[in-house]
């Protein structure tokens, strides 16, 4: 079982599509959901998907990949392997209500997009939960899925010493892929970051709060960039300046701006 991702005014658009992944409708998905909880159950926490118990039967995924789920009071992110999904999310007793699903249009294998295609429709067929610590059970008449949270899979990486790689770009409650073969990445270390926006090569002082990295004086050096490259190079550079709000989750590094703005990154060796 295998395991079950220059100047802010550059629209990302100019080299990268969003799409909008159309609700998949069911039978017995009407009723209206509570809202969530602010605190507490699922909300606020990010599973991936584990091994299936023994002698039960659970979906098989593409070689390579697990699901991710993330979850706070009013949506849901999600990916399978291939493109970033993100949707409103509520519980409705032991229902999990999900819809409005869309995602980033990444080209990937067609297991991989079939993989984002079978997620999107089974969180809308409104899968029964049931949490039990760390252990998140979704399940319909067909299909049952077994996540724990990322933190009992894997600790938190520091933010000091890996190198992190950007993987999607965000603006607000929308997120855009990099095109693909970007080498766009920060390592933080000793106060300082060092790294590449996609062409040009930074570093300079980076002063990480408890919850914040302030970014000044950064140097850059240009080099030669693949047009598909150029507008995520000067989108990356128009974000690092000033206070940056950051969070760890797992292999995970999100950066992000008071307008909304930010980046997704995840530690690669």
């Amino acid at each position: 079982m295998n395991g079950v991702s220059g100047s802010m005014t550059i629209k990302w658009w100019h080299f990268l599509t969003v799409v909008t992944i159309m609700s998949i409708t069911g039978c017995g998905q009407g009723g209206a959901a509570a809202p969530p909880p602010e605190t507490g159950g699922i909300w606020g926490r990010t599973f991936v998907s584990a091994p299936a118990a023994a002698g039960e039967e659970s979906r098989r995924l593409a070689a390579g990949t697990r699901l991710r789920l993330g979850f706070e009071p009013g949506g849901v992110t999600a990916e399978a392997g291939c493109n970033h999904l993100t949707g409103t999310a509520a519980v409705d007793g032991d229902r999990l209500v999900v819809s409005d699903v869309g995602g980033t249009m990444m080209a990937c294998s067609p297991e991989l997009m079939d993989q984002d295609a079978w997620l999107t429709a089974f969180l809308q067929e409104r899968p029964r939960w049931q949490l039990d610590g760390d252990l998140l059970v979704l399940s319909t008449a067909t299909t049952r899925l077994r996540l724990i949270d990322i933190r009992a899979a894997e600790p938190d990486r520091p933010l000091a010493g890996p190198r992190w790689s950007v993987q999607s770009l965000i603006d607000g409650e929308a997120a855009a892929s990099v095109p693909a073969g970007a080498e766009a990445h920060l390592t933080f270390r000793d106060g300082r970051v060092t790294g590449s926006a996609g062409c040009t090569e930074i570093a300079g002082p980076a002063a990480v709060g408890d919850d914040s990295i302030t970014f000044s004086r950064l140097t850059t050096r240009a080099r030669t960039c693949a047009p598909e490259f150029e507008a995520l190079d000067r989108t990356v550079l128009g974000l690092l300046r000033g206070e940056l709000s950051y969070r760890v989750t797992g292999d995970r590094l999100t950066l992000t701006r008071a307008d909304g703005g930010g980046l997704d990154l995840r530690a690669t060796p």
